[in-house]
């Protein structure tokens, strides 16, 4: 499958807001309880470092965003958020998309990337982020609620830039 890497555009709203609901709604990996029109992730995506889309044939598969973890003293250090269409996992879109967010992260002047809540169980994403230089810092036990109302360890990863 042949995948083009390129920032985001507005006319690739609803496909991101698709994405991201559909992740939202099924409660195992993001934080957030609550589906965004598409207005919300349209205030939500410009309030980022940087958006990337990935596409395969026009189809928009998954994207990434960029942001300070933290204000001021700890705003060297970015967050990521990626994003994959579930017609499209287990394709490479991850492979594609976190390198990208490396290599941008470091363009943008961070100086590393920090993932605040891995959910234990989301073994991919765990697997594709060690792969990609990450390291569990840390671990909170039972951090995040699944969507079941079960309780999962979550990792906190890091990796310098």
């Amino acid at each position: 499958m042949q995948l083009t890497v390129a920032p985001y555009a507005p006319s690739d709203l609803t496909a991101c807001t698709e994405i991201w609901n559909d992740i939202l709604d099924d409660g195992i990996s993001f934080p957030g309880t609550e589906l965004l029109s598409e207005s919300d992730m349209a205030r939500y995506l410009a309030e980022q470092s940087a958006v990337t889309c990935v596409s395969s044939g026009g189809v928009i598969c998954g994207f990434y965003i960029l942001h300070p973890n933290n204000i001021g003293r700890c705003s060297h250090v970015a967050n990521a958020t990626y994003c994959v269409s579930k017609n499209f996992r287990g394709r490479g879109v991850g492979r594609q998309l976190v390198p990208a967010s490396l290599a941008e992260a470091k363009s943008l002047g961070f100086r590393g990337i920090q993932f605040n809540a891995v959910v234990a169980g989301n073994v991919a994403a765990v697997t594709l982020y060690k792969n990609n230089g990450f390291n569990i810092v840390g671990t909170i036990p039972g951090g995040f609620r699944l969507k079941d109302g079960t309780y999962s360890d979550m990792y906190i990863m890091y990796r310098d830039l």
